[in-house]
Formats: structure tokens, C-alpha cells, sequence
């Protein structure tokens, strides 16, 4: 893996939206991501966990392209989409593809299986229909579909199935960079296990980069060389993987950590959360885990801890990391 390359990256991204009032929660801006910077190297598989509502797929939709940040720079090969010329902004898109989250409403179900996989390749231009015919054949059947599927549309296929068909037109236009977006939370657990297996097998067959969002800290610790946990919007530890699972250095990653299921429960010790998560229209001041966090004094009320290097490639936002993980 060539990690020193950065095939994607984003600074300082910020996205606000907007909310209208209704019953029970006021009108505001909801921070949904707040001044993070991320990157991943070219052959890379990257998580990205936290919470429902933490920014996790916003922050992926920005990457993507798909959403524009309110402030910061999204940067394709070291350059800012916006100074992307039109061929280099249309390699960019070619390149960055995106696995939904939901297999049910991300595949249009007025079209058959084999034209919404042709249809990236028929954009790109460049190959005959029998050509692109055969292709999506193969694709098809790299995923695990048979060749009577590709006829069929997507209501006659399983969440599984369908998820497999959003992987192959994901693979379609030959990207370099996959943003799966909790590419199995919807699925059985018996399906999952077959995904992930998937997409590590496209990974290494296509040499991606792979962004794996998720709230499962297990898919991501079995997947991923790099870990980036978010709260409220912001970035709030970063570590190789190996070592964020061996030693944590912030209480919010150490709360979801120990919320991964083990076999012998008697020799785990859970690390209950107080409180629900805190509304994004109203971030609390200073550390915004505090209001949850066991270890929260006088100062993380008033000052926002930065996010900074503990160890090497280890990043933590926590003013206590040192004390309360030392020798840990």
C-alpha cells in the first residue's frame, strides 16, 4: 500500500443546514460537519464511525462531490475541485464513486438490473454496446449475480442482492476511491459478513481506496487500516486501527469500544454514556463530549480541546488524554 500519496482529501470542511421549526424543536442551523480535515492515501480503506447524526455521511457526501462544503476545500489529487479543469473534474467523478447506504431507494426501480450498471460506462463513452453488454455481464458476475438477473429490476432482488448490484455500478466507471456509506446496516447479519468479504475482494482486485462509514466499530476494526471517529460533527480521535482498538485516547472512543459485543462478557467492562447525544442546533461550549464524558472537569466546559498529535499518526481532541489512558 502506497500510503504517502493523498488521493483525496478534505480541509476544514464545514456544512450548515438550516432547520424549520415544528413541534417540539425550535428554528436553527444544524452543524452537521464542523471544520474537519481528513484524507486517505491511494490504496487505503479508511473508517469513519461515530453516532447517528454525528456527520459521518455528510462528511462522505462532501468528499464525493455530491454536496459543496459551506466552508473548507475538498482536494482531488492535491488540487480543490474548483480549480479542476473539465476533463480533471470529470476523472474526479469517474473516480469517486458511492455505495449508498439504503440498497432499497439508491437503484432506480424503473430501470433493469443491466442498464443501471451499463449506465456509468455509457456516460463515460469510449466503448460499443456489445462491449459495455459484456462488461456489465461481468460485473455482474464478479458480485455474485447470475446472468438471468440482469434483465430483472430491482423489487424482484433482496437487500443483499441489491446491495451487491449498487457495488457492481459502483465499479462500473473503474474508480479509484469507494465511499461505502453503511454499506451493511440494513442487511441480516448472515448478509453482512458476505458484503464485507465483497468489497475487500473488489478492493484488492481493483487496488482502491476504500472510505468505509459506519456505527459498527467491529466491520470497521475487520476492514480498515485507519480510523476517524466523529461527534457532533467534528473529528474527535484518528489512529491506525491496530492501534486506536489496542489503545484508545479519547473517552468517547472508549465508550464505543466498549460497546463491541464479546464472548465472555464477565471480562468486559461496558463504559456507559450519560445523557442522549446533544442536539447539533445547540453544540455545548468548551469539549462538546463533556456533557457525557465521566471524566469531564471545570476546564473542558470552557475550553474546546484541539485535535492534536499524541502519539505518532495518533491524533486525539481531549485534554486528559495522557492521564486517563496512560499505560492503558
Amino acid at each position: 500500500m502506497n500510503t504517502s500519496t493523498e488521493i483525496l482529501s478534505g480541509h476544514h470542511l464545514t456544512k450548515r443546514f438550516p432547520v424549520s421549526s415544528a413541534p417540539g424543536m425550535p428554528a436553527g442551523i444544524l452543524t452537521a460537519v464542523d471544520a474537519a480535515d481528513l484524507a486517505i492515501s491511494a490504496g487505503e480503506t479508511l473508517g469513519i464511525a461515530g453516532e447517528s447524526g454525528c456527520g459521518k455521511s455528510t462528511m462522505g457526501k462532501m468528499l464525493a462531490g455530491l454536496l459543496p462544503p459551506d466552508m473548507g476545500v475538498v482536494r482531488y489529487q492535491g488540487v480543490p475541485l474548483s480549480e479542476l479543469t473539465a476533463p480533471r473534474y470529470a476523472e474526479f467523478r469517474r473516480g469517486t464513486q458511492m455505495i449508498f447506504q439504503d440498497p432499497y431507494s439508491s437503484l432506480n426501480p424503473r430501470m433493469r438490473i443491466i442498464d443501471i450498471v451499463a449506465e456509468p460506462m455509457l456516460v463515460a463513452g469510449g466503448r460499443g454496446r456489445s462491449e459495455i453488454r459484456d462488461a456489465t455481464l461481468d460485473l455482474l458476475a464478479q458480485v455474485g449475480l447470475k446472468p438471468e438477473h440482469a434483465n430483472r429490476f430491482p423489487d424482484e432482488f433482496s437487500g443483499g442482492q441489491r446491495q451487491r448490484i449498487g457495488i457492481a455500478r459502483a465499479l462500473a466507471s473503474q474508480p479509484e476511491t469507494i465511499i461505502a456509506d453503511e454499506p451493511v446496516s440494513s442487511l441480516d447479519i448472515s448478509i453482512q459478513a458476505q458484503i464485507i468479504n465483497l468489497l475487500m475482494t473488489m478492493k484488492s482486485s481493483y487496488q482502491l481506496s476504500l472510505i468505509i462509514i459506519s456505527h459498527d466499530l467491529a466491520v470497521l476494526r475487520h476492514m480498515c487500516d485507519r480510523v476517524v471517529i466523529m461527534y457532533l460533527g467534528a473529528i474527535v480521535e484518528s489512529a491506525p486501527a491496530s492501534e486506536l482498538f489496542n489503545r484508545c485516547l479519547h473517552p468517547y472512543t472508549e465508550a464505543l469500544i466498549s460497546a463491541i459485543p464479546v464472548i465472555d462478557a464477565t471480562r468486559h467492562t461496558a463504559v456507559m454514556l450519560t445523557d442522549d447525544l446533544p442536539s447539533p442546533l445547540d453544540i455545548p461550549s468548551g469539549c462538546r463530549f463533556h456533557p457525557r464524558c465521566r471524566y469531564a472537569e471545570d476546564i473542558c466546559r470552557r475550553q474546546a480541546p484541539p485535535l492534536e498529535e499524541k502519539t505518532a499518526a495518533h491524533h486525539a481532541a481531549c485534554h486528559f488524554s495522557d492521564t486517563i489512558f496512560a499505560g492503558s
